[in-house]
């Protein structure tokens, strides 16, 4: 506080998962709904930390979705989906359905405020019940229990596709210096497929592009070499796409091998069985 005060700065609305940290701190400083609290009995409120919500005491990110009954038509679909924020894509399985809802209901042509049709409204109420349910979802803050110092990085990469949607999701692998290992989730994201790659080959390379551009985000900001990446996919076409030294692919083909390559080796890519794929929740 000294410090951001040199600078004419003052550093309040502060929180932590730790009371002790909180009450060395003049109430004034914490946060408006910690201020009035006894932080060593009271219940700790959900926080909002940059648009997430974070509960205190278990430390986890957890969601809040808003109880608003939004109109079933084109707008209403499109204002429920803008008003869940979910930057590292923990719920990209769910929110998924209601993008590929919204490119059904675009196709049908109709007014933005017309009332959709009968055939719709059974998914666009499934879908609703899973929003719902992903207030009793909670994801641990911390990647791992185990400190960053002293233990090598890696990250596995997942990515996989289908007629609907291509998908990506990214594990962290922590490994100590006595050889004990944990795995905590990265980052994830899912897209409705592309209209122009018209076959599942195309589709599965789309989804390996889409893993890429998850691998130069996480290199950049967890400054993690590109050589600790693996990265797997059940197709073994694209394995071939990505390994072919020889071959001329068609243009469609050949710019997306060429994003893979120029951010991974060959030898960094392996096959993993569909049942095996972290990336098939979101792509099924």
């Amino acid at each position: 506080q000294a410090l951001f005060q040199e600078g004419g700065l003052r550093l309040h609305k502060i929180v932590s998962n730790d009371s002790n940290v909180m009450t060395n701190f003049p109430s004034e400083d914490l946060a408006k709904d910690l201020m009035s609290l006894d932080l060593t009995k009271d219940a700790l409120p959900i926080q909002r930390s940059l648009g997430m919500s974070w509960d205190l005491k278990s430390d986890s990110f957890t969601f809040r979705i808003t109880p608003d009954e939004k109109p079933f038509t084109r707008r209403g679909l499109l204002s429920t989906l803008n008003s869940f924020y979910d930057p590292l894509g923990l719920a990209a399985p769910i929110l998924i359905r209601g993008n590929l809802l919204l490119r059904k209901m675009n196709a049908a042509k109709t007014d933005r405020d017309q009332i959709l049709p009968k055939e719709y409204e059974n998914e666009w109420a499934t879908w609703k019940q899973h929003m719902q349910n992903l207030e009793s979802l909670c994801i641990p803050r911390q990647y791992t229990s185990l400190s960053f110092i002293g233990c090598t990085r890696e990250v596995h990469l997942f990515t996989d596709a289908s007629e609907k949607a291509i998908a990506a999701v990214a594990f962290f692998k922590l490994t100590d210096a006595d050889g004990n290992q944990q795995q905590g989730f990265l980052l994830g994201k899912a897209k409705v497929a592309p209209k122009s790659a018209v076959t599942i080959p195309r589709l599965e390379l789309c989804a390996a592009v889409l893993g890429i551009e998850i691998a130069n985000i996480i290199k950049k900001d967890m400054d993690i070499p590109i050589e600790d990446f693996h990265f797997y996919t059940d197709s073994r076409v694209v394995l071939g796409y990505i390994c072919n030294n020889t071959r001329r692919f068609y243009t469609y083909v050949s710019n997306r091998v060429e994003k893979i390559r120029n951010t991974s080796a060959p030898e960094q890519w392996s096959y993993v069985p569909s049942e095996y794929n972290p990336a098939d929740e979101a792509t099924r």
